[in-house]
This record gives structure tokens, C-alpha cells and sequence, in this order.
């Protein structure tokens, strides 16, 4: 049997991708743990607040999803924002851009829905945290994919082809 030289392997991966394309994807992971706190801070406060003021249950579904929806639409927003200044460095952010990077989140959640929905229907799940294990599993997918549309169709340079 033959044995690789682990550091040989470990420069083929490090040369495969470009040291600021790795950077690039750890920036935009770092943009999309800050959208992920703010979401659930901003979902948490919604709720509260129609708990508190409306008399609203905030366990109904119907709230729950409309304070979902509204923490998504400001979140997907000052991620637009960090990734065009600090993850790509397109600044100015142009309205153009902001309504493909919507629609490219918006598509990146479909995607985890589907692939959430699909887990479900092949795990059988009996508990709650088997259930957040899977979501988080489609939300990485979704993310994979948010990243792929954001640097080859929003933040791509005119007349290059971007490299994911």
C-alpha cells in the first residue's frame, strides 16, 4: 500500500484555491453569522413587541412567519451591505445590485427549504433537535449556494468571469 505525504496533499489544496478566494469565503461567512444574530435578534424583538402591544400570541405560526419574513427582508439588506464593502469590495452598493443579491438569497432559500423538506421526507424525525440538526444542514447547503450566486452573478466584475 502507498502512502500520501500529508504535507504534499495539504499544498495541492492550498493551491488549488487562491489564498483570497479563501479569505473571501471566510469574510462572507463571517457577514452571514452576523445576518444569522441579527435575524434572530430582530425575530425575537418583533415577537416581544407583538406580544407585548398587539396582544398577539407569538407562538402562532402566522406571527412567527411574518416576523421571519420582516427580519429577513432587513437582514438580507445589511448583508448586501457588508458583503459589497467588506466581502467583494463593490462600493458604492448600485439598487440594481442590491435586487439581485435579494434575489439570490431568495433563491439560496428555496434551495435550503427544498433540501430541508427532502431530509425530512427521507430522516424520520421524532424530536425537535434532530429537526434543527437537518435545517442546518440545508442552511449550509443554502449558504453554499448563496455564495456561488453572489460571486459569479452579483458581485462579479463586468467583462470577467468570477471564480467561486
Amino acid at each position: 500500500m502507498m502512502t500520501r505525504d500529508p504535507k504534499s496533499l495539504r499544498q495541492r489544496i492550498s493551491h488549488g484555491i487562491p489564498q483570497s478566494q479563501v479569505k473571501r469565503i471566510l469574510r462572507f461567512g463571517v457577514v452571514g453569522g452576523v445576518g444569522t444574530l441579527l435575524n434572530t435578534l430582530l425575530v425575537l424583538l418583533f415577537l416581544s413587541w407583538a406580544g407585548r402591544t398587539r396582544d398577539i400570541d407569538p407562538g402562532s405560526h402566522s406571527a412567527a412567519s411574518l416576523a421571519a419574513v420582516g427580519a429577513w427582508i432587513i437582514c438580507c439588506g445589511v448583508n448586501y451591505l457588508l458583503n459589497a464593502a467588506w466581502t467583494f469590495r463593490r462600493w458604492p452598493p448600485r439598487w440594481n445590485q442590491a435586487a439581485q443579491y435579494y434575489l439570490a438569497a431568495l433563491s439560496s432559500f428555496l434551495i435550503q427549504i427544498a433540501i430541508l423538506n427532502l431530509l425530512l421526507f427521507f430522516i424520520q424525525t421524532d424530536r425537535p433537535v434532530e429537526t434543527a440538526v437537518l435545517n442546518g444542514v440545508a442552511v449550509a447547503t443554502g449558504s453554499l449556494f448563496n455564495y456561488l450566486f453572489a460571486s459569479i452573478w452579483v458581485f462579479a466584475e463586468k467583462g470577467k468571469t468570477s471564480n467561486p
